[in-house]
């Protein structure tokens, strides 16, 4: 089923602020969970709506991407609360949000996810300079991003993981909005993704649509532009560190806030083995490294930092590119951690966040699973 959003007032934001005014006023729907520009502020958060005065501030598509939301949905979903909570995510959002399921760290049961076309996004800092530079309003910006598909956004380039992503469209959802490939001047479509998303689509007795004549082809030309981009992307940073002493001189700059842990949405871990005491070293032993080498670097551990993280989540990354959007030392992290990702995820044959019944790799065992590699045949 697909219905259509039209314009409100002329502005293709408000047209979506009315149809989540109206979710809201269902009775299947208790709360939203949107973007939302704060009050007397520039910055947009992700936050939980619970009256419909309040989607009046919410900015459905903006370049700002403070964080993966994937990790707060979680938190809202790991226990029951008794109420239902319509949920939208851009696609990566959705796909970090998936890998916690499969992690015991969420649940839909309470739950009625809505994707988006990707809007792509800024950094952090460029959204600040942009919205102080002279932002475009949320329409000409929805059409410069969705109908011109540029790759900046004046004179700021979006983020290199939007720019490189081969998927910017939801899956695993209940319902979709539907922008790539859609005659914006004519409004939006969103379409059912679930027997739930259908049922609650036909208590909105909105105009119906049929799908869009471009979308096909559309998607086809982003997701090779994607690609194109990606696969140029990993040739570049595979160059850049591929040995050690060029991974040390890339990861240089790392000063161990572990920032791109904290923001990464797939890293769950409750206690990192980096904040024990193992890594906790005796004044001695700085002095005894410095002593054989003639001079150490502190802080310490910061490439074996790297290294384990990579170990530990390279199957799950599902590319946002928070990682790098929270590094203080201006780190393109994010492109490193996708070059392994990718290779990580090629090995295991899995693709996180697309399929919520596939186990992540880690947790199952395959008898003839990587014989090459361990050097046992079987018969």
């Amino acid at each position: 089923m697909m219905i259509k959003i039209e314009h409100e007032d002329n502005s293709l934001t408000k047209g979506l602020q009315q149809f989540f005014k109206r979710l809201l006023e269902t009775r299947e729907i208790d709360a939203l969970f949107l973007p939302v520009r704060l009050k007397d502020s520039s910055s947009i958060m992700p936050s939980l709506v619970t009256e419909s005065v309040q989607v009046d501030n919410a900015v459905p598509l903006s370049p700002a991407f403070p964080l993966n939301s994937g990790r707060m949905v979680s938190r809202l979903s790991y226990k029951l609360s008794g109420r239902k909570t319509a949920v939208l995510l851009r696609p990566c959002e959705i796909r970090a949000f998936i890998e916690l399921i499969k992690l015991k760290q969420g649940s839909r049961q309470e739950l009625i996810l809505i994707g988006i076309d990707c809007p792509k996004a800024l950094s952090s800092s460029d959204y600040t300079a942009y919205m102080e530079k002279d932002p475009l309003d949320d329409d000409a910006y929805i059409q410069k991003v969705f109908s011109e598909n540029d790759k900046t956004l004046n004179g700021f380039n979006f983020s290199s993981a939007c720019n490189t992503c081969e998927n910017p469209f939801p899956v695993n959802t209940d319902m979709n909005i539907l922008l790539h490939g859609v005659d914006l001047s004519d409004g939006m479509i969103v379409e059912s993704a679930s027997e739930t998303g259908q049922n609650i689509l036909e208590t909105l007795n909105m105009q119906q649509a049929t799908e869009p004549v471009k979308r096909d082809e559309v998607v086809a030309q982003i997701k090779e532009a994607g690609l194109k981009a990606n696969e140029e992307m990993i040739k570049d940073i595979e160059e850049k560190t591929n040995s050690i002493t060029k991974l040390n001189s890339f990861l240089d700059r790392c000063i161990n806030c572990y920032n791109c842990r904290n923001m990464c949405p797939v890293c769950y871990c409750k206690e990192c083995v980096f904040n024990t005491d193992v890594f906790y070293h005796q004044p001695v032993q700085y002095h005894q490294w410095a002593e054989k080498k003639g001079a150490v670097k502190l802080p310490t551990d910061t490439v074996f930092y790297h290294l384990t993280r990579l170990a530990h989540i390279s199957h799950a990354c599902v590319g946002c590119g928070q990682c790098s959007n929270a590094c203080p030392s201006d780190i393109n992290v994010f492109e490193l951690f996708k070059s392994v990702a990718q290779n990580t995820q090629a090995a295991f044959e899995y693709s996180p966040g697309t399929d919520e019944n596939e186990p992540p790799p880690l947790s199952v065992f395959h008898e003839k699973e990587f014989e090459d590699i361990i050097g046992i045949e079987r018969e």
